[in-house]
């Protein structure tokens, strides 16, 4: 068809079930022919957004099979492909941009930027990764340009220029319930019978309802045929198998009538197409931002305190004074290299200060301490901080030295919540614990 001049936009596939509908747009993906996926409508079916994902977890995870979809799709190598920017503190919006500037092979299309939308709501790339797959987001309206593959059942009440109609790709689902029911005109439940083989050999009434169930499959199977047959305005193809074909009750066979015609010159099309996607970018100026080396070198010494100021909460034994002078020797030991004197004094100073709030004593009251806390779940190993254990509950806190990613703090505290509620079956909160220079800022979860 397309080589007659029909255009791809103008082709449906009509297919029996969503299976085989996501088994053909694979199949056309290799042989180069755009798709819609309209069996479902989860932008995670679309085979460019699954691989954009699936490169992102290869990243965080390094498990080299995630990123051959990626590196299929646009031929190229690990070797080929500079990773060197990438850090798994990265929140995934900044991951998922990078990707696709790196490739190169997304543009100008809307469902990236619906991607990105969904991305930009996660703080960290695990939980990205557990929602996406959970997720239903649904496909940009006319955002992808190619022929409409959907179910037959789907295709009801529509038209479509050019049809090709595919048989089922698998066989036929037998009936393997242990009873059978019989309905009524109302669709109200008449008898429920024992199904048995051979039992309609000796059961007259059983073998009436056999019979009077299987007529109504046979005229429901062949008012689907119908609706497939029937969607065609100007050409239509059947792909029909040789053995159990679902065309096997209207005994069709081979046969060619007619010539496929476009109606539309090609060229009109084309120039019609190229209107509606052209955008016009205008240059506005450049606005005044810190220069990226400057942004650079501050998150990464804002990183470099953060981790110092875990680490030394990590190593007190209690939450008390002579607790704190051990764990400053470590912290000593370990970043006294990295950290000048005035930047360990201050971790010194914000432990004092937390030390003395009152507020965090009372939590740590009747409470079973665990510090950095591990647990593996959906096959993702995480940390919590610090989590108190109570005899009906449990409480997940977070620290923080700034607020500067308090939306990504949320997150982050909202997927322990949720990890932890099920896994130890007692209501869990939440706290993000904010040491700042000033004052200790408690923020609920």
């Amino acid at each position: 068809m397309i080589k007659l001049g029909v255009d791809v936009d103008e082709i449906a596939f009509l297919v029996s079930t969503n299976k085989d509908g996501q088994q053909l747009q694979e199949a056309c993906e290799y042989a180069g022919i755009d798709t819609l996926l309209k069996t479902s409508s989860s932008l995670k079916n679309i085979p460019k957004i699954a691989a954009l994902v699936r490169m992102t977890e290869y990243l965080y995870r390094n498990e080299r099979i995630d990123a051959e979809a990626l590196l299929g799709r646009v031929g190229k190598r690990l070797a080929d492909i500079d990773l060197s920017w990438y850090t798994p503190l990265m929140q995934p919006l900044t991951v998922l941009d990078r990707l696709v500037r790196e490739f190169g092979y997304f543009e100008a299309d809307k469902n990236i930027l619906k991607l990105l939308e969904f991305a930009g709501s996660f703080g960290d790339i695990p939980t990205f990764i557990e929602e996406f797959e959970s997720s239903t987001i649904g496909v940009a309206e006319h955002s992808v340009h190619g022929a409409n593959i959907m179910t037959i059942h789907g295709s009801k009440g529509l038209e479509f220029g050019y049809v090709i109609v595919l048989d089922k790709l698998t066989r036929p689902n037998s009936d393997k319930s242990p009873l059978l029911f019989h309905y009524d005109d109302t669709l109200f439940v008449e008898e429920i019978l024992y199904r048995m083989k051979g039992r309609d050999h000796f059961d007259d009434h059983y073998a009436r309802l056999i019979a009077s169930r299987k007529r109504s499959e046979i005229k429901d199977r062949k008012n689907v045929l119908y609706v497939a047959l029937t969607r065609a305005v100007e050409g239509m193809i059947v792909v029909r198998k040789e053995k159990d074909s679902i065309f096997d009750e209207i005994g069709i066979s081979p046969l060619k009538t007619g010539e496929i015609e476009v109606v539309a010159p090609v060229s009109e099309r084309e120039q019609k197409k190229t209107q509606q996607t052209t955008v016009k970018i205008s240059h506005y100026g450049t606005q005044e931002i810190i220069k990226e080396e400057e942004e650079e070198e501050k998150d990464f010494n804002a990183m470099l305190f953060g981790s110092a100021l875990h680490y030394t909460l990590e190593m007190m034994v209690r939450f008390d004074l002579p607790s704190l002078d051990r764990a400053l020797v470590s912290l000593q030991n370990r970043y006294g290299q990295q950290l000048d004197r005035e930047q360990m004094r201050e971790i010194q100073v914000r432990i004092e200060r937390l030390i003395g709030e009152g507020a965090f004593q009372e939590l740590l009251y009747g409470a079973k301490v665990s510090k950095e806390r591990a647990f593996a779940y959906s096959g993702e190993l995480r940390q919590v901080d610090l989590l108190l254990e109570y005899e009906e509950s449990c409480l997940v806190i977070d620290y923080k030295s700034s607020k500067k990613h308090h939306l990504k703090h949320h997150s982050q505290v909202q997927g322990y919540k949720k990890a932890l509620e099920k896994l130890t079956g007692k209501p869990t909160r939440g706290v993000i614990l904010y040491l700042l220079e000033e004052r200790i800022e408690f923020s609920e979860v």
